[in-house]
């Protein structure tokens, strides 16, 4: 298995490029450095908004967990929007893990028979 990654440009907005990825396969530490330079190839353009579709994932790890922290964080700084979309149980495994939902703001959408496998609660306890 191996990471594939297709890339759109969706058009522009003030004058910077609107990226789209299609992300499938296996989202591993194997593949950390092909998946790091298609990024970087895309940031040097300056993007104003990067949406990430990784419905067709079957595996992820902690690095590719890692690598989307850190361009969430960038966008942040950078002032640009990340969009994660499409979440593939395996990515949502890792969102309940840490605690991931609130801090990337994606809109997730879940089956009713898939949500008995998340707890999704951190933070909703009363103190």
């Amino acid at each position: 298995m191996s990471l594939e990654i297709k890339v759109s440009e969706l058009g522009q907005k003030n004058s910077r490029p609107i990226f789209r990825l299609d992300l499938s396969g296996e989202a591993s530490i194997y593949y950390a450095s092909d998946w790091k330079s298609k990024l970087q190839s895309l940031l040097e353009r300056n993007p104003t908004r990067i949406e990430i579709d990784t419905s067709a994932l079957e595996k992820v790890d902690s690095s590719f967990i890692q690598s989307l922290i850190l361009l969430k964080k960038d966008s942040l700084f950078k002032s640009w929007d990340l969009a994660i979309l499409n979440h593939p149980n395996c990515l949502l495994e890792f969102y309940d893990l840490y605690g991931l939902i609130g801090f990337f703001q994606d809109r997730i959408r879940i089956s009713k028979k898939d949500s008995s496998s998340f707890k999704f609660s951190y933070g909703l306890e009363k103190v």
